[in-house]
């Protein structure tokens, strides 16, 4: 369908929301400081602090889409979801978010937890999860959109053809593992979408297509295909989004979260709430991922629709007319593990963090008697990071520091 002049510059207009200038990331006005302070370094709430702080960015971007807030709690959408494990610890974005080679203002997209976490990442890079990234365990719930709709609305006052109704806000957990352009294990926020007024067929597609095949960035889709239905709006295009997530990093998955079954099941429930259409009513719906494929099961409204005057179904909520759509074939299984050794790998674990409590009492007690054990507590927290990501390592390394802090206790006697 073609816009006129002034629908494309009124959905233009709604683009250029996140298209920075200086003052957005640097201004930081305040009481103390007055209006006209600027910070050399910006704090997480200029980057997406959700219109709470200067602007909004990467809130669009990461807490209304993805749903991988950073600075969670009030900030996130919907409110309450987890902070990042680093905004406690006052880590701001651009602390791992580093410039670039083209200077100022050309951030970097990819972050490494090896700068700080060099034991975890030495650990994990010879083991059996070598292949499994760090967000993949420690991203447990997203939030932002769980569903994704264009149809007629109004946008900055004029009628437009491609109004977006998004606003299906809720959180999903846990995030579907998939696979990325290089075989690695990452964790991904998946949603339906659909629009309306689509001239041709399109067919639909297996699996899923990266957006950008080099890996510049593991973003993806899967083609649906073209729908319609008795009083739609010409042919519906389906697809289902897959987004990297990133935050917030926290406290892992339990290793049964992964490797208790090999289906995966991901909850949503959301509300949807807009200007237009329809009064609020809340809604949910699965997302499963095994040998079969990757489908949305169960989408359904939980509370009543109340249409407004004027408000169709069929524009902001084409979902409940095409039905069981909402999958692609493929293999999205997590691989199927031995059960007798999963077991026995998870009881040496446990066993083998307890050996290393019995180590940080020594050594505090060490530390007490006014002793230097930094040594060994290098050694230590080696050793602690090993357990779960390369359990051999760590227990060579727990013998090792065991035999050290005793030998080391009887020579001070």
């Amino acid at each position: 369908m073609q816009l006129s002049r002034q629908q494309a510059v009124a959905k233009q207009m709604i683009c250029n929301v996140c298209h920075t200038g200086c003052l957005d990331c640097h201004y930081t006005p305040s009481r103390e400081r007055g209006a006209h302070a600027m910070t050399r370094t910006p704090p997480a709430a200029n980057c997406t602090g959700g219109g709470r702080s200067t602007f909004v960015c990467h809130a669009g971007t990461m807490e209304r889409r993805r749903g991988d807030s950073y600075l969670g709690k009030e900030f996130s959408e919907p409110p309450g979801l987890p902070e990042d494990v680093h905004v406690r610890e006052k880590i701001e974005c651009v602390d791992c978010h580093q410039t670039g080679p083209g200077g100022m203002g050309h951030i970097e997209r990819k972050a490494t937890c090896q700068d700080c976490h060099i034991e975890v990442e030495e650990a994990i890079a010879v083991s059996v999860h070598k292949n499994v990234s760090c967000e993949a365990c420690h991203v447990k719930v997203l939030g932002g959109y769980e569903m994704t709709s264009w149809g007629p609305g109004h946008i900055m006052g004029a009628a437009n053809p491609f109004k977006k109704y998004s606003l299906y806000y809720g959180p999903m957990e846990p995030p579907i593992l998939v696979k990325d352009q290089k075989g690695r294990w990452i964790p991904m926020k998946v949603w339906p979408n659909s629009t309306g007024y689509i001239k041709d067929p399109v067919e639909p597609k297996p699996g899923i297509i990266f957006r950008w095949p080099k890996g510049e960035t593991h973003d993806a889709y899967a083609q649906l295909g073209t729908f319609s239905f008795p009083g739609g709006n010409n042919l519906y295009l389906a697809w289902l989004q897959l987004d990297q997530a990133a935050h917030p990093l926290g406290k892992s998955r339990t290793c049964g979260n992964c490797h208790d079954r090999t289906r995966q099941v991901a909850r949503a429930t959301w509300e949807f709430y807009d200007s237009q259409g329809t009064e609020p009513f809340t809604g949910r719906h699965r997302i499963v991922a095994d040998e079969q494929g990757l489908r949305v099961e169960g989408l359904e409204a939980t509370s009543k629709i109340e249409l407004m005057p004027g408000g169709r179904t069929e524009d902001f909520a084409a979902w409940i007319h095409l039905g069981d759509i909402w999958k692609t074939p493929g293999d999205f299984s997590i691989p199927r593990s031995d059960k007798k050794k999963y077991a026995d790998l998870e009881r040496g674990i446990k066993a083998s963090l307890a050996r290393l409590d019995e180590v940080a009492l020594t050594l505090q007690a060490r530390e007490a008697r006014g002793e230097n054990v930094k040594k060994l507590r290098r050694r230590w927290k080696e050793a602690k990071a090993a357990v779960v990501h390369d359990p051999a390592k760590a227990e060579e390394l727990i013998r090792e520091l065991s035999k050290n802090v005793k030998g080391a206790a009887a020579g001070n006697q």
